[in-house]
């Protein structure tokens, strides 16, 4: 049964979004918002992370603070850095940490994280002040979260 509300969704879906009667779109808004009440009435931990998923619709690269989690997780090497270090340096600076259409918070940290996984080793060499080298792989992120030419894409650098 529930395979079967799956299909039929789909394929409601599938009309909807190929429709060009905006009656279409506004109906499967409405019912979409009703289920979504439902869920953030039982379950508001999951509201959360659905509207967190849809904000992809605000941003070019962009990852949720789960997935943002699990990746920097993994890095090998560790990044110079937690999340919470970055978040309080990125704060203390006044550095702005979001911005659409290019990128949200997770994106950014997850892009210092990296930065300073794959290269925070040979920038130290160069660089002695914390702040300083904070603020260069900073920058070296943004570089890439607003690519020139828009060939990186965070989700497809690691496979999400």
């Amino acid at each position: 049964m529930k395979n079967e509300h799956i299909k039929k969704f789909d394929e409601l879906y599938t009309k909807m979004s190929d429709s060009s009667d905006i009656k279409d779109m506004e109906l499967f808004g409405k019912v979409m918002r009703e289920a979504m009440q439902y869920v953030v009435n039982h379950s508001p931990a999951y509201a959360d992370e659905l509207i967190e998923k849809l904000e992809a619709i605000n941003y070019k690269n962009y990852l949720t603070k789960k997935e943002a989690e699990d990746i920097i997780m993994e890095m090998q090497p560790s990044p110079k850095w937690t999340i919470e270090q970055m978040k309080r340096a990125l704060a203390a600076s006044g550095t702005a940490t979001e911005e659409a259409p290019c990128y949200n918070e997770c994106a950014l940290l997850t892009t210092i994280a990296m930065i300073s996984s794959d290269s925070g080793d040979t920038l130290s060499k160069y660089v002695k002040d914390e702040s300083q080298l904070m603020e260069i792989i900073y920058n070296l992120a943004i570089d890439k979260l607003k690519d020139k030419d828009g060939k990186f894409a965070i989700r497809k650098y690691f496979d999400l």
